[in-house]
């Protein structure tokens, strides 16, 4: 009899120990989840400030194209590819952002400073 109360007793023991490892799962799925949208939310930001940049006319008209491509192509990208696209949107926006020039003439434009400033977060 007491043999069957200690196997009882540990599978018990087991089902509460997977229980709660199976609760901790559920909550560290939900804020992947999280963490995964709110990386989507904010790159979307990202290349709809670039795209709105690009065809603002502050630009010269190569870096204007090389942006609004690169923006382009991170809001239209599928999730598996949005790692690469944001990535190349980086690039672009530094590529574009190593010239003074290119800076000075966004921030001198209306708004351009808040502009500037939400584009550039890396």
């Amino acid at each position: 009899m007491s043999t069957l109360i200690w196997i009882a007793v540990a599978l018990v023991v087991i089902a509460v120990y997977l229980s709660w490892t199976a609760g901790r799962l559920d909550r560290l799925h939900s804020r992947l989840d999280a963490a995964r949208a709110a990386l989507d939310a904010q790159l979307l930001r990202r290349a709809s400030v670039a795209q709105e940049l690009a065809t603002a006319g502050v630009l010269d008209p190569a870096a204007s194209i090389v942006l609004y491509q690169a923006a382009h192509a991170a809001r239209q990208s599928e999730e598996e590819h949005r790692e690469v696209a944001e990535s190349e949107l980086s690039q672009a926006l530094r590529a574009v952002f190593e010239d003074s020039a290119q800076a000075e003439a966004v921030r001198e434009a209306p708004g351009g400073e808040e502009t500037l400033g939400s584009s550039r977060r890396r």
